[in-house]
């Protein structure tokens, strides 16, 4: 990859460096799939949506002003994207499943569940946590939501968050406080 940064291929992309745009897309594919997989709790849904914010991107690039940080505006894009996707849909996203949650032994786990041998009940139990941990997140209202994930999961800091949303960082950090107490009213709730 080049030295370049991403405003720098954007400015490229939008004058049709299909490479620069690839660049970039390679650089932030990532980040995208995570984020919308936690706003969405659903893996394909959020592969298939990853690339088609970065569809939606170049489609746009016309329109692009290196006038704020890319980042920015992709966030933008991919949380148009997912509002779009949420008001479409009369469906919930689904809650994900145990096996999914256990990642890629649960078909071994699931196996030794129905046999009479002792379970790995630690790796059971962590993977229901996960599961219990992700659906109370899926639960919190859509601003907690955004927040607690760009905060807790991507590791943003309160200011750029703040500066991404276009709220003040007082907002922020007001919804981060919110979204703990109700995560850990659901998850003690549930115990």
């Amino acid at each position: 990859m080049s030295e370049r940064s991403d405003e720098e291929l954007m400015v490229c992309a939008r004058e049709g460096d299909l490479d620069a745009f690839t660049e970039l897309a390679e650089r932030h594919h990532a980040w995208l799939e995570r984020f919308l997989y936690h706003m969405l709790r659903d893996r394909e849904a959020a592969e298939d949506g990853a690339r088609e914010v970065l569809v939606r991107v170049w489609l746009a690039r016309g329109r692009y002003q290196p006038t704020a940080r890319f980042s920015t505006f992709l966030f933008t894009c991919a949380r148009n994207w997912w509002r779009n996707w949420r008001d479409g849909s009369s469906r919930r996203p689904p809650v994900i499943s145990l096996e999914e949650q256990l990642g890629p032994t649960a078909r071994s786990v699931l196996a030794e569940l129905t046999t009479p041998e002792d379970v790995p009940e630690r790796e059971l139990l962590r993977g229901y946590e996960r599961f219990r941990i992700r659906r109370a997140i899926g639960e919190l209202p859509e601003a907690q939501r955004e927040v607690f994930v760009l905060s807790q999961l991507e590791g943003l800091p309160h200011a750029q968050i703040a500066a991404l949303l276009d709220i003040p960082e007082g907002t922020v950090k007001s919804r981060m406080h919110h979204a703990c107490l109700k995560l850990r009213a659901a998850l003690v709730e549930e115990e």
